[in-house]
């Protein structure tokens, strides 16, 4: 139990730093992840973070904010 609040507590603090990211910046990782032919894990996480953020503009402003 202990462990899941943990992990839930570290998966909420990597989120956020992407959310103070700006759009521009954003974007430009989100291009680099879709076009890398192999990922570390480490990247690969980071990666699917920057998605979320992506999903979460979007759906914040109605439309897609990444390309």
């Amino acid at each position: 139990m202990t462990s899941l609040i943990a992990m839930m507590l570290l998966s909420a603090c990597g989120d956020s730093k992407f959310a103070d990211m700006p759009q521009a910046e954003l974007q430009d990782r989100y291009y680099e992840c879709e076009n890398a032919s192999s990922l570390s894990p480490g990247a690969a996480i980071t990666c699917d973070n920057i998605r979320r953020e992506c999903d979460r503009r979007a759906d914040e402003l109605g439309r897609k904010v990444c390309f």
